[in-house]
């Protein structure tokens, strides 16, 4: 009788653990093989082998390396750099700074592609400065200005890895280094950012990482310049559809694969050496005081070039994006509404808006199941083989999602009904963002003691009423704010629906990447334009719906708080009458 209660949840586990290996595993083996597939059919080296004779892949190479290498210095010097100063100085304006450092966060790196391309274009505000000054233009599609570009996007995984662990050094240890005759800048130099070297580290491999895999800059200034990296010349080997191509192609993948699987056995160590020295909560409090005069200059430097790094160029692409000509002089003989007229009553941008909305609503909804399921299973459950499940998901996660998008289709392609459709574009997004639901859920799980479960099943409570009325409220904070990224990162992305998007499918950033591509500048601003607002609106609604729950539950606090003072004064009234 027992066998026969447990066959049900043992074929489930059979069946969930072989989807699980044909969605996520089975995509990257079949990478692997291509890279090593012949035209012939039969296996060997050869594609490796004609790739390193072949000088662009070499250059490809190279050029991956030193964009990945410089953005991630610029993203170290600028994230390093304001995490100290918001961390540890007196600074007024904090919120307002840390905000401008986190805007590359929020808005997509191709946007802000188009947005620096906007500012330094051959006619744009800045070289008609320079030129008119006599002094040398700057180029924006080169190698330098993709370093730039990539560095700004890169700053806030920097910051954010770094800040937290220089508020968490104790300040016992800057207090001993005084003690013993440092100066405050030996101090902080010598005692906390060694002490917080392996989170600056961690967060200069994320960067370095983040270049490695980013599709959106190199496709926007590098295309149309002649540079290749790794990630566009895979893109182009798998759209000439060569004899050799997608072999090529899967080679070049299982290349830039080991790269950032090597990055991240690296981060991780990094990251588990950076636990050692934290103190328990975070220190917000200045540590280091600044005269009036010198905080002054500090808030007006660092404004000032947040400002002229992240708003400037947003503002020029939006001045593009009211040209009817891009490149002359802006005014009202060149100030016109089409570009928005054009795009707002397109009907192939309605349906790439209604495309990414769709799949981004779906994919949050399909992670959310999908993810508490995992999440219960392993914490509450602790069935061991959902730990495989989410190793599954993080390696389709860690992967460049170019990789995941040609193993999409070496895969998928041989399922009937799925290639070439909206579903493969679904179950890519699925596939991709998974992993960020089955980790905000498992944290979830790991804050609720399970003897509210246990209660509530011992005052007759069933399973669906525990999930109904307990478990989905206490976890629907964690798991609402993992979905809005999700939502946010689907929605935007545009890695993927570049290689696997057809005509009917286009997404949100595969519509403005072909806007560009063919020349239509105004237009690509346009839209970008929108989406910015857009999204801006969605994060400051996502903001202020939190702000509004803290002070709800503040209300509850202090009316029982009240209650509790009301209860006390009654038994003391009550008291002085007895006696």
């Amino acid at each position: 009788m027992k066998l026969k209660n447990q066959l049900p949840g043992k074929v489930f586990s059979s069946l969930f653990y072989l989807m699980a290996g044909f969605v996520f595993i089975i995509p990257v083996i079949r990478l692997l093989i291509m890279g090593f597939t012949l035209n012939d059919g039969g296996l060997g080296l050869a594609n490796y082998i004609g790739l390193f004779e072949d000088p662009r892949t070499v250059e490809a190479i190279w050029n991956t390396i030193i964009i990945a290498i410089g953005s991630t210095v610029t993203a170290l010097i600028l994230g390093v750099g304001f995490a100290f100063i918001i961390a540890y100085t007196n600074i007024k304006r904090k919120r307002l700074m840390e905000v401008l450092v986190l805007a590359p966060f929020v808005i997509p790196s191709y946007i802000i592609s188009l947005s620096w391309s906007s500012l330094l274009d051959t006619k744009g505000i800045v070289n008609q400065v320079l030129s008119s000054m006599g002094l040398p233009v700057i180029d924006i599609y080169t190698i330098g200005g993709m370093i730039l570009v990539m560095g700004i996007c890169s700053v806030p995984m920097v910051y954010i890895s770094v800040i937290s662990m220089f508020r968490k050094i104790p300040r016992d240890l800057e207090w001993a280094a005084r003690t013993s005759g440092y100066s405050q800048a030996q101090a902080m130099l010598k005692i906390n950012l060694v002490q917080a070297r392996p989170a600056i580290i961690s967060g200069g491999i994320l960067a370095f990482l983040a270049a490695v895999d980013n599709f959106a800059i190199p496709a926007f200034l590098g295309i149309s310049s002649g540079i290749p990296v790794l990630s566009t010349y895979i893109y182009e080997k798998a759209i000439s559809f060569g004899p050799a191509s997608f072999n090529s192609a899967a080679a070049l993948s299982v290349i830039l694969s080991f790269i950032a699987i090597g990055g991240i056995a690296v981060q991780s160590v990094f990251i588990k050496k950076s636990s050692g020295i934290e103190s328990i909560v975070e220190d917000y409090s200045a540590r280091i005081e600044m005269t009036a005069w010198g905080r002054r200059l500090t808030e007006g430097l660092g404004l000032g070039f947040l400002c002229i790094v992240n708003i400037v160029p947003f503002i020029t692409m939006m001045m593009s994006a009211f040209q009817k000509v891009n490149g002359v002089k802006f005014g009202l003989d060149n100030f016109t509404m089409k570009n928005f007229e054009f795009i707002l009553g397109n009907r192939g941008v309605h349906q790439a808006i209604f495309n990414s909305l769709a799949l981004s609503l779906l994919t949050c909804v399909i992670c959310i199941v999908i993810g508490m399921i995992v999440a219960y299973l392993k914490i509450r459950k602790h069935k061991q083989g959902m730990r495989a499940v989410e190793s599954a998901a993080s390696l389709t996660y860690s992967l460049p999602g170019i990789v995941l998008a040609l193993a999409m289709i070496f895969h998928w392609s041989m399922v009937p009904g799925v290639y070439g459709t909206v579903k493969i574009l679904l179950i890519a997004y699925i596939t991709r963002y998974l992993i960020l639901q089955i980790k905000g859920c498992s944290t979830a799980f790991l804050s609720i003691d399970p003897a509210i479960e246990e209660a509530a099943m011992v005052s007759g409570r069933t399973r669906v009423v525990i999930w109904v009325k307990i478990l989905i409220p206490l976890l629907a904070k964690q798991v609402l704010s993992n979905a809005f990224l999700i939502f946010m990162s689907a929605a935007t992305e545009l890695t993927l629906s570049s290689m696997l998007a057809s005509a009917g499918t286009k997404t949100i950033g595969l519509t403005i990447f072909n806007l560009q591509q063919s020349g239509d500048y105004n237009l690509s601003a346009a839209m970008s334009v929108l989406i910015v607002a857009a999204v801006l609106t969605l994060y400051m609604v996502s903001v202020l719906t939190r702000c509004f729950g803290n002070i709800k539950e503040k209300l509850k606090k202090q009316k029982k708080m009240m209650k509790s003072v009301e209860t006390l004064k009654e038994g003391k009234n009550h008291y002085e009458l007895e006696y």
